[in-house]
């Protein structure tokens, strides 16, 4: 099983509210200091700009460049998901999208090849433990199903953001929900609606989005990303 990671980034960013610690090169940094080394890693970095104005450009041996220049998120996303067509692998090998303000914990790779040895029918996976989903009232009524693997607790979930992980498989088979919807809530609602997907996440976390009030619970990741 090999798990293909397409990491979208761009030289332009946005404003919002994060840690006092965060830094898009120590997500990158991160990214590549857990999967050094392992040969089952494949790492795409799909970069909307110039990589010569990137610091990206001072880890080159690492990865393969997917370029864009759209300066849009959603029309790079779409040229990606047409690139990802295109290229080879076996159905249970796994691809996943990461966003540029993500950490991981170290042993992240070993624990999701561990969820789908165990089970072979997944739907979408992600890393990162929602915080909303503890806190905000709107999932007051929220049950979830909680599943164990051999190392880890998983639980299901609505929705989540740009970075999960899907099998081959599955992408071939909604790619076009994908590539016609906008927005990662309402794909995944949809999805879920229409074509009966699930989503689960990880207690505790593997990854958080590096937003503020919205990081992964009960994991110190400004330690963590030292």
């Amino acid at each position: 099983m090999k798990i293909y990671i397409y990491y979208r980034h761009t030289s332009n960013h946005t404003v919002k509210n994060r840690p006092s610690w965060f830094s898009f090169e120590n997500c990158w940094k991160n990214l590549l200091n857990t999967t050094h080394k392992r040969e089952n890693i494949d790492i795409t970095l799909a970069l909307d700009g110039d990589i010569n104005d990137d610091f990206t450009k001072n880890y080159r041996d690492r990865f393969t460049l997917f370029p864009t220049n759209y300066s849009s998120s959603l029309i790079s996303y779409r040229d990606l998901l047409e690139h990802i067509k295109g290229i080879q692998m076996d159905k249970d090998d796994l691809i996943y999208f990461v966003e540029n303000d993500y950490l991981h914990i170290d042993n992240w790779v070993d624990k999701v090849i561990d969820l789908f040895s165990c089970y072979k029918t997944l739907n979408y996976v992600s890393l990162y433990d929602h915080n909303d989903k503890y806190i905000s009232q709107g999932y007051d009524s929220l049950v979830s199903k909680i599943i164990t693997s051999e190392t880890h607790h998983w639980r299901t979930t609505p929705s989540t953001c740009g970075t999960f992980i899907m099998t081959r498989d599955l992408f071939d088979k909604d790619v076009d929900v994908w590539e016609n919807t906008v927005g990662d809530h309402n794909t995944f609602m949809y999805l879920n609606q229409e074509r009966q997907r699930y989503v689960l996440t990880p207690i505790p976390g593997l990854a958080t989005h590096c937003m503020d009030g919205l990081l992964s619970p009960t994991i110190n990741w400004g330690l963590l990303k030292k």
